[in-house]
């Protein structure tokens, strides 16, 4: 009997390790919950007895979730990696837009160049031989220009052009950023300026009067201190060259006052000229312009006496002028002069009155700084002789005329 129980007893011990042995294996098992219901099946049989077993099924769950999150997180790297890329391709069109915008604001640069030049208004008081192409020139350029001139008709061209005709220098000044004169002398500077219905009288605080005429260096000082009172600037600008390099806009300009004043009316004068040379302080422009009129005037009463002598004795002109334009004596006074000859009733380039009055102006200056200039004095009587035998209206190179009349030759044959 005890044989028997014994037998009983280690075969139940050992269907129970059998059993506890396939529990054991079964753990494993249970612990691949492939899905949360799976898990929670055992979980729900033995949940007092096995809490260690759901919290290992626990920890594939969290593990799973953490995959997620790692998996989740993937494509959030790479959507952070592409944002760089989509906003390279977002900045290519904005850069495009940029460069678009640069080249539509570009074209019309020419069109903002003009306006801004519209809004610049400019006063022209003098409209004679240069007076004229030098406002058609200004016109030309989108200036808004309000004129005057002694005598009402001269003012016609420029008013069919689009320029306003004023009634008095005081009415071309009134409102202007730049005012021109160009006028004959010093008085007619004098008058304009500072007369009754001058434009002193009608200029704004802070506009530049810009004297294009040939006058005086004293009277260019004057005229400077009187429009400083006014808190008006200055600037000498007396002009070379001819009536059509005034229409072309290529004068040659000589500039006398500072260099900020210039910097402000340089627009103006580009309109006008293709050489502008800043020669100094006020009176320097008024000086040089002086100094290369004795040249120019010297030159052509030279050339004059060479004609005179070379026809008398039977040289022809057309001979004469070739050699002359071959060699070392060519020059632009030649080819103006030579024009007298050619065509003698042509329109002057300049007034033989208004060189006779520079050189007046210049042997003034040199009378003030003690200086003999003989051949300038002697020119200087030739123009008072041909001024008084009715060439005053004349271009100044009827020099050449006179001589030829008091040599009883003939200017052609």
């Amino acid at each position: 009997m005890v044989k028997a129980t014994k037998s009983k007893s280690r075969s139940a011990h050992k269907s129970k390790t059998s059993k506890t042995r396939k529990a054991a294996s079964k753990k494993p098992k249970a612990a691949k919950p492939a899905t949360a219901a799976k898990a929670a099946k055992p979980a729900a049989k033995t949940a007092s007895a096995k809490p260690a077993t759901a919290a290992k099924a626990a920890k594939p769950a969290t593990a799973a979730k953490a995959a997620a999150k790692t998996a989740s997180a993937k494509p959030a790297t790479v959507a952070k990696a592409a944002k760089p890329a989509t906003a390279a391709k977002a900045a290519k069109p904005a850069t495009a837009a940029k460069a678009a915008a640069k080249t539509a604001s570009a074209k019309p640069a020419r069109q903002r160049s003009r306006s801004s030049r519209r809004r610049t208004k400019v006063g022209f008081i003098g409209q004679g031989l240069m007076g004229v192409p030098m406002a058609a020139r200004l016109l030309g350029a989108g200036f808004a220009l309000q004129v005057w001139n002694r005598t009402a008709e001269k003012t016609r061209e420029a008013a069919e052009a689009g320029a306003t005709v004023a009634d008095t220098p005081a009415a071309a000044a009134k409102g202007a950023d730049i005012v021109i004169l160009m006028v004959a002398d010093d008085s007619a500077l004098d008058t304009v300026l500072f007369g009754e219905q001058g434009a002193s009288r009608g200029l704004k605080r802070g506009a530049v009067v810009v004297n294009c005429s040939t006058t005086s260096p004293g009277i260019a000082f004057r005229a400077a201190t009187a429009l400083r009172s006014l808190s008006v600037r200055y600037l000498e600008a007396p002009v070379m060259r001819s009536v059509q390099a005034a229409r072309e806009g290529k004068l040659q300009i000589l500039v006398g006052g500072s260099a900020a004043d210039l910097a402000r009316a340089r627009k103006v004068l580009e309109a006008l000229g293709s050489d502008i040379h800043h020669v100094g302080d006020v009176g320097r422009a008024a000086t040089l312009k002086l100094a290369c009129n004795i040249l120019v005037a010297g030159l052509t009463q030279a050339f004059a006496e060479s004609f005179v002598l070379a026809r008398k004795n039977g040289i022809p002109f057309e001979t004469m002028m070739e050699v002359l334009h071959a060699g070392p004596l060519d020059s632009q006074v030649l080819r103006d002069v030579e024009q007298i000859v050619v065509n003698p009733g042509g329109r002057p380039n300049f007034y033989l009155r208004h060189m006779l009055n520079d050189l007046n102006l210049a042997m003034e200056l040199a009378q003030q700084l003690d200086l003999p200039v003989p051949v300038t004095a002697a020119t200087r009587q030739l123009l008072a002789a041909a001024h008084n035998l009715g060439l005053a209206d004349k271009d100044f190179g009827a020099l050449v005329e006179m001589m030829a009349k008091w040599a009883a030759i003939a200017m052609r044959g």
